[in-house]
């Protein structure tokens, strides 16, 4: 796939994306350019599947490349309804591209109102078609909004950041005194997915998250994100059955290689007792500095060490009454993980504690180049010391467990044999729901973006931008299945 565009990085980044795809990815995926200025909004499957991602009243796009091979090999590409469709979806100041100059293209699209020109050939083709809607809808301009973000974990954090790159003007809220200091503030989160090679809301939203997350820290260019890749084991039937099926779902090493016990050890830098697959875009992310990073914009208010009280819908917008002052802002997110229910009632959400034990390190286990993931999970060393864990627990106790402790460590022995020694550990609660999936999207005038478990180094970002395309009326990063899976009354509509 090529694209046509004056941002070079545009095309090389599109074929990248592409080429991680094959693998259960049909929908709706994202890739932005200057810091959130430029977005690509790739629709990848059968057009008959995703012809109806793109018919939305509210959503016009700005440009339009047609490249469907030539109509006599690929018909289906320029009939006379897929021309219709790109015109429904346009508006006056719309512009296409295309390679293809026959004449089925010409007459169908000049038969929905696009007036067209021939110009000079891209590479190595002699002729080309551009052109430009002449319907009457005429481009809506977002305009900037005050919206304060209660929570700045990185569901909260993310969200700032992307909205202030739009031009927002942002309000973020936080008790604690600094961002990452609750449910995100262990010293390290591994950043990888739970793939499945059935094609399923569940398996689109974790490929989809996992690519853009990776490219999201990518473009930070912080020195918090460390894209070292994880190597996930197989140890048992489950996960050996779910490494058997990955492979044979996907026959090149785009996304993932499997690697025998001797090539994982040579590459992980220290003896395994098993093979696995290694994630080559995942890593690892330090949550306290890579918040900071995102915060660290000048559209963004940061209030930390102020919570906010109560909140109130008025014709004006939200007022925001906090232990230390009143704002009146446009709209409002909740990314205060479980205490999204001091505002909003929600079901299907429950939180989790999670204990993550220290351990010292050694020569043996200095050398780690990347996190291991095996039931539990073992870091490369931090300071003088590495994580393991994590534990899932129904206690609500602040206090470490020595029991816990155990239990993280009796994971480590399906890694390695060597014997660890403990050095502390930190108590955590996550935000879980019955489904496993994030709860994003709009209800009762509120957007949230919160109930990422363990995993929302990888799921956060993809949920932010998300609500930030909700808010702003644009094309959305994920398709309606997937949107449709996450939405936060989903559970209250089963019931």
């Amino acid at each position: 796939m090529k694209v046509l565009s004056k941002y070079p990085s545009l095309s090389i980044q599109s074929e990248e994306l592409v080429s991680k795809l094959p693998l259960n990815a049909k929908g709706l995926h994202r890739i932005n350019f200057a810091d959130g200025r430029i977005n690509l909004s790739l629709v990848y499957g059968d057009l008959k599947e995703t012809l109806s991602e793109l018919k939305n009243p509210f959503i016009k796009y700005d440009a339009w490349y047609l490249d469907g091979f030539s109509p006599g090999n690929n018909p289906e590409m320029w009939s006379k309804k897929i021309a219709a469709c790109i015109a429904e979806s346009s508006h006056s100041e719309t512009t296409f591209a295309t390679y293809s100059e026959a004449g089925v293209v010409r007459n169908n699209l000049e038969r929905v109102n696009f007036k067209l020109s021939k110009i000079k050939g891209f590479g190595d083709k002699r002729r080309m078609l551009t052109g430009k809607y002449q319907g009457k809808y005429k481009k809506v301009t977002s305009t900037s909004k005050s919206i304060g973000i209660i929570g700045a974990g990185i569901a909260g954090c993310s969200l700032a950041k992307i909205l202030a790159n739009r031009g927002h003007k942002v309000f973020i809220f936080d008790k604690e005194e600094a961002p990452s200091c609750s449910a995100s503030g262990n010293p390290l989160l591994v950043t990888y997915p739970r793939l499945s090679s059935h094609d399923s809301p569940y398996a689109r939203f974790s490929l989809t998250a996992y690519l853009f997350s990776s490219k999201f820290y990518d473009d930070m260019k912080t020195k918090f994100w460390k894209k070292s890749g994880v190597l996930m084991l197989g140890f048992d039937e489950n996960s050996k059955k779910r490494e058997s099926d990955l492979c044979n779902a996907r026959q090149d090493t785009a996304l993932f290689e499997k690697l025998s016990k001797k090539l994982a050890s040579k590459k992980a830098g220290l003896l395994l007792n098993h093979g696995g697959l290694f994630f080559k875009d995942a890593g690892y992310i330090n949550p306290k500095g890579i918040c900071q990073d995102m915060v660290d914009h000048e559209g963004i208010q940061k209030n930390f060490n102020e919570e906010v009280q109560d909140l109130l819908q008025e014709r004006e917008g939200f007022r925001f009454k906090t232990s230390k002052n009143e704002y009146i802002l446009d709209q409002v997110c909740l990314c205060n993980a479980y205490m999204v229910e001091q505002f909003i009632e929600l079901e299907g959400i429950s939180k989790k504690r999670g204990q993550v034990s220290y351990i010292s390190s050694s020569k043996t286990l200095e050398n780690l180049n990347f996190p291991i993931c095996a039931g539990g999970y073992l870091s490369p060393k931090f300071g003088d010391q590495h994580l393991i864990g994590s534990s899932y627990s129904k206690s609500y106790s602040k206090e470490l467990s020595e029991k816990e402790h155990s239990e993280n460590l009796k994971k480590m022995k399906i890694i390695l044999k060597e014997g660890l020694e403990l050095n502390g550990g930190r108590v955590g609660f996550r935000t879980i729901t019955k489904d496993r999936l994030p709860i994003a999207g709009f209800m009762n005038g509120i957007y949230i973006n919160a109930g990422h478990g363990s995993r929302g180094s990888s799921s956060a970002p993809l949920c932010s931008e998300y609500i930030a395309d909700l808010i702003d009326g644009t094309t959305l990063p994920i398709d309606s299945s997937v949107a449709e899976a996450i939405k936060p009354d989903r559970f209250k509509v089963k019931n």
